[in-house]
């Protein structure tokens, strides 16, 4: 893409020699060579302080003032002028979008992987679900896709109804109304916001909290779990058994399930070889046999319902340690009960818990030695907790040590 064609799209004017477009960021840090940076305003920094720094690694930038650099599109507001220019790039596209309270990942990718089949996808990357980190994934990623699969996350209230209003979805899904961010946000409301925007239909789980109106689609319960053999999944699709490549508990076969009622609903054939090739992200409830034991790396992120829906799958393996950390941003009434619970009914043989301070209602300080004493084969080792505490150090340092008990 050339500078001109940035121009005419946003309805800006170009200052300076035309130039030939390779990449678009919004972090002066991460620019390069022929990537044009959109100097965006933020609470606390202007994307316009860092020019000089942008321009000294051969970039270019899209601004709302006259600058001292060339060349520049100049545009009325950076921020809609991003967003216009990725809407036009994905506007002949299906576009699916995704929210939840856990699983928008999971149910991302896998949608990504089961579109492939039928033509070019365009994903969002990682966790970019703002509207600046949509924006740059779609902006960054292929040229003229037939799907376009968007996901959304909200930080505040009104997140969702913006994001839907911008991006305007063909379909959308709803993975989960749970705990995550319900101490600021009113979670069942904001999930619904999705309806008011998406064009067709909203897949979801039934949860009548969600108020979708006419366009609520309760998704269908095409592949059933079975159990577990040599760390894969055994499913059944229409009667014929065969197996997932890793571990997935109840809440990944949802949002297999909330994809392929996605796809019926497209008319968009599936079977199971193409679920056979599905990955699980990393990081993601991530089973891994090392010796005689079994790691449990699920340290992307927390809530409540994701830690059950891991802790149960544990425990449907083997004796389970957990080993965890607090999770943010929660309603810590609706929390405690729901931990007691999974205790209670889940039984791990021990729990330990990093920078606890009064989170849990059980468990002891982790300690890697006192972790080593407790430890027997066949045990599977659950490591969880909110990405602040860092627990992919755990992992790591766990890792490190059963390689040596080999």
């Amino acid at each position: 893409m050339k500078l001109s064609e940035v121009t005419f799209v946003v309805n800006g004017k170009l200052i300076g020699q035309d130039k030939t477009v390779f990449g678009f960021k919004s972090d002066s840090r991460e620019c390069q060579a022929g990537d044009l940076f959109f100097a965006l305003k933020g609470e606390k920094l202007d994307g316009h302080s860092f020019l000089k720094d942008v321009y000294s690694k051969g970039s270019f930038a899209v601004v709302d003032r006259k600058i001292d650099f060339s060349p520049y599109v100049i545009v009325d507001d950076v921020r809609k002028s991003m967003l216009n220019l990725a809407i036009s790039k994905i506007e002949k596209s299906v576009k699916i979008a995704i929210t939840g309270s856990n699983g928008k990942t999971t149910t991302k990718e896998i949608m990504a992987s089961m579109l492939s089949n039928h033509g070019k996808v365009l994903k969002t990357e990682g966790n970019m679900n703002t509207d600046v980190g949509i924006s740059l994934s779609i902006l960054n990623g292929i040229s003229n896709p037939d799907f376009s699969v968007i996901e959304m996350g909200a930080q505040k209230p009104g997140d969702i109804e913006i994001l839907s209003s911008i991006f305007k979805p063909d379909v959308s899904a709803i993975t989960l109304v749970g705990s995550a961010h319900s101490a600021f946000i009113d979670v069942p409301k904001e999930k619904s916001s999705i309806a008011n925007h998406t064009k067709a239909v909203v897949i979801y789980d039934g949860d009548l909290r969600l108020k979708l109106g006419n366009k609520g689609l309760v998704y269908t319960e095409f592949v059933k779990l079975e159990g577990y053999k040599d760390l894969k999944t055994l499913v059944k699709l229409n009667d014929k058994a065969f197996f997932l490549n890793g571990i997935w508990g109840a809440g990944q076969i949802k949002d297999l399930n909330m994809v392929l009622s996605v796809l019926q609903y497209l008319k968009i054939d599936f079977n199971p070889f193409d679920i056979e090739k599905i990955p699980i992200p990393e990081s993601r409830m991530k089973f891994e046999r090392i010796g005689k034991y079994f790691l449990v790396d699920d340290t992307y992120n927390a809530s409540p319902e994701s830690f059950i829906n891991t802790a149960q799958t544990c425990a449907n393996i083997g004796n389970a340690i957990w080993i965890l950390a607090p999770m943010k941003e929660l309603d810590m009434n609706e929390v405690k009960e729901k931990l007691m619970d999974a205790f209670s009914d889940l039984k791990p043989k021990v729990v330990f818990t990093v920078e606890n301070d009064g989170f849990y209602p059980f468990g002891i300080p982790y300690d890697l030695n006192e972790f080593l004493n407790v430890l027997d084969p066949n045990d599977v080792i659950l490591v969880k907790g909110s990405r602040f505490y860092k627990m992919e150090n755990i992992v790591k340092e766990i890792k490190e040590k059963l390689k040596k008990l080999c």
